[in-house]
């Protein structure tokens, strides 16, 4: 706290000093001068808006306190973009309390040409210049803004050619500037990636099967990223959007049908889009080509006819669905582990290699016992296989373990990789999880 005075007033001010910065030679984020990957989420407050459980939630302490506090922690993210709309400058004061990290994210999405019908993609440079200035203005003493972010899913060459450049230096502290689908302007400026794979299927035949994710390496789809030789952030992905009660949204309503037949229960689709989310967010970050993971979307709007919707079961409570909590949970812990396998069946009797994936996000080494279990839908133990592992410092390694199938048994078995660090007083394991039938030999 900073405490001014004169003669005849007095003022308390509250501040934070951070240093955070993108590097272009690691492709990572920085924080105070060490690496720093990025886990997190997106909240579109004026989305939330139009939501009939809204009403004055936005301007409840309690309620923010523990969107942006509590939850965030129990789900391992360090960061998040407000975008599509402002939010309160209380919500500001209180990331800077709990160490949020944001990328606060200018208004303006309007695609490129035949994108949206009648959309108007012209804008008047001196005017953005005024609102880009005035809106910086209101955030930029907040340590916790740490990227601005010029527009969404918008291509015009304007933002990079006229208005970053107008107005980056009014920020003494010189923050990144995220550009969406333009090229950046700066040379350690990061790109963003929104790498929807399950898109075909919303008009068409769903082409994607988590299955081909077994032979890719996570890289970005060529010509995707507006740059090369800048870091990455992926802030958008999944395309298995649901609402509160498990119905689909407009965007993935054919999506479920392919995924899970037109029969499917409104639990069977809550459980499979919080393993499938799981599993994506594991791939994500398995390959480590990226600064940061940021799944859409942690709050927005859900009720008939929407096209995105959040993971909330009651969010005046800010009760999070339980499948989604748990799975998408461990996949973002900083311990994270991702095994490469989703084959719908094992037959029994024969014995494979399992590839699993480690990533370290802390600046210690982690070490311990890798455990590739095979559990009945009881929970009991079938198969079993183990194998040390260790990480460096941010680190990165994969393992492979053998298991042989047993004699197949009713219903659908958990294969799990389980990561349990050996640390002095650490009892916390990760877990990658695929759901596999036994099939008798054919």
């Amino acid at each position: 706290m900073l405490e001014s005075r004169t003669a005849g007033d007095h003022l308390t001010t509250r501040f934070g000093f951070r240093d955070f910065r993108f590097d272009a030679t690691t492709g990572r984020a920085h924080l105070n001068g060490q690496p720093y990957y990025l886990r997190g989420s997106n909240i579109t407050l004026h989305r939330f808006f139009e939501d009939p459980l809204c009403r004055d939630l936005p301007w409840n302490e309690t309620w923010v306190r523990r969107l942006l506090g509590e939850l965030p922690r129990q789900m391992h993210w360090n960061y998040f973009r407000f975008c599509i709309g402002p939010v309160p400058d209380q919500w500001f004061d209180i990331c800077d309390e709990v160490g949020l990290l944001i990328q606060n994210e200018f208004f303006v999405w309007t695609g490129g040409p035949g994108w949206y019908p009648g959309y108007s993609r012209t804008h008047d440079p001196d005017e953005m210049i005024r609102q880009y200035s005035d809106w910086m203005r209101d955030h930029w003493n907040h340590p916790s803004v740490a990227v601005w972010d010029a527009n969404n899913e918008t291509k015009d060459d304007l933002f990079a050619t006229r208005l970053i450049p107008a107005v980056r230096p009014l920020d003494l502290s010189d923050r990144p500037w995220e550009n969406s689908y333009n090229p950046p302007a700066g040379p350690h400026d990061p790109v963003e990636y929104h790498p929807y794979l399950m898109q075909s299927g919303h008009r068409g035949k769903l082409t994607f099967r988590m299955t081909d994710l077994e032979t890719l390496d996570g890289r970005p789809r060529p010509g995707a990223l507006p740059a090369e030789g800048h870091p990455v952030v992926i802030n958008e992905y999944g395309w298995l959007w649901l609402n509160r009660d498990g119905s689909p949204t407009v965007l993935t309503e054919n999506v479920y049908a392919q995924l899970l037949g037109p029969q499917a229960t409104d639990r069977e689709r809550l459980d499979l889009y919080a393993y499938l989310l799981a599993a994506k967010t594991e791939f994500w970050r398995a390959h480590r080509h990226y600064a940061g993971i940021i799944h859409f979307v942690y709050l927005t709007c859900s009720y008939p006819g929407v096209y995105t919707a959040d993971h909330f079961t009651d969010v005046a409570r800010l009760t999070l669905e339980p499948a989604f909590a748990d799975y998408v949970g461990e996949a973002f812990k900083p311990l994270g582990v991702y095994l490469n396998f989703f084959q719908p069946t094992l037959t029994a009797g024969t014995t494979r290699v399992f590839e699993v994936f480690l990533v370290n996000d802390e600046a210690r080494a982690q070490s311990g016992q890798l455990a590739l279990v095979l559990a009945s839908p009881s929970g009991e133990t079938l198969a079993q296989a183990e194998a040390p592992f260790a990480l460096e410092p941010l680190g990165q390694t994969r393992r492979s373990l053998q298991l042989t199938a047993p004699a197949p048994v009713p219903g659908r078995c958990l294969l799990k990789a389980v990561a349990l660090p050996k640390a002095a007083g650490s009892s916390s394991t990760t877990t990658s999880r695929r759901w596999v039938s036994l099939v008798p030999p054919s």
